[in-house]
């Protein structure tokens, strides 16, 4: 575990793409239709999870957590669903001092999902047009 107890994420593989696969069903448009869709909405959640942190909105953090954490399986970016489930935790502790370093972690993590998903797809297209 790292010094934050909160564990390094490193052993989540930033993306797995059988996962996407599954998902679509294996329609490579409908992936990135679906990657363009989460990636989208995967920022937005993470700007919210800024904004609650900085209100000390523990249920806001809680709740958004719990949702950028679903999304993030069900597509198969994995380290950002093992980050998301770390703060959705950290939100019923009595000490969020933490939780900087753990959204800085988390918008690196998807930074990293992003780079993934343009090698795989060959370019950013599919962000662009979700």
């Amino acid at each position: 575990m790292a010094r934050d107890g909160f564990g390094s994420g490193a052993s989540a593989p930033e993306f797995d793409f059988a996962r996407l696969a599954e998902v679509s069903g294996g329609d490579r448009e409908f992936e990135q239709e679906i990657a363009g869709e989460y990636v989208g909405q995967a920022w937005s959640l993470l700007e919210q999870l800024f904004d609650a942190l900085e209100q000390r909105d523990t249920d806001a953090i809680q709740r958004t957590a719990h949702t950028l954490k679903g999304s993030s399986r069900t597509i198969g970016a994995q380290s950002v669903a093992v980050l998301a489930e770390h703060l959705e935790r950290l939100a019923d502790e009595p000490d969020l001092s933490p939780a900087p370093v753990l959204l800085e972690r988390t918008r690196r993590s998807l930074v990293a999902t992003e780079q993934a998903l343009d090698r795989y797809f060959g370019s950013d297209e599919y962000r662009r047009a979700a």
